[in-house]
């Protein structure tokens, strides 16, 4: 029989888990690019209806939510549930609070604007690659250094 190891965390949520009930505005989509974590940024990609691509812009379009049968954190693993592949449905947060996954080396106060990678999607700070920038509608929530699961409020 397999051994099964379980490993709960249990200080914040995950990255990609809604904070609380409170009011938001979710989809979906279908995405066209390369696979994408949860907590990262996505945009719209209009080659294909309700198409989505992994990385971010100055207007975050929407955040990649963790859905229950990605559960990779607290049941066995296939090594392959712990993210979006490509032509998958995905969740989206449009509109409201949810956790995401601190990147960057510069910690961050609760009611800052973050900075997003227009690449991976990877939250930050501050610009830490000519590819990272400023976000207009992600404001982090929480105070966090690198590494950190914060909460975050994306706006439409």
């Amino acid at each position: 029989m397999t051994t099964q190891s379980f490993s709960l965390y249990t200080k914040n949520g995950y990255a990609g888990d809604l904070v609380d009930s409170a009011p938001a505005v979710k989809q979906t989509g279908i995405l066209t690019s390369a696979s994408v974590g949860f907590g990262k940024a996505v945009k719209r990609d209009t080659s294909v209806e309700q198409g989505v691509a992994v990385g971010g812009a100055a207007k975050v379009f929407a955040i990649t939510a963790r859905e229950y049968n990605h559960e990779a954190g607290t049941r066995p693993s296939t090594g392959n549930d712990t993210f979006y592949l490509v032509t998958e449905s995905v969740s989206l947060v449009r509109e409201g609070y949810l956790y995401v996954l601190l990147g960057g080396a510069v910690a961050v106060s609760a009611g800052q604007v973050l900075h997003v990678d227009t690449v991976t999607g990877v939250f930050s700070k501050t610009a830490v690659a000519g590819n990272v920038v400023a976000t207009t509608n992600v404001v982090a929530e929480e105070a966090g250094i690198a590494g950190d699961v914060i909460k975050v409020r994306i706006d439409i």
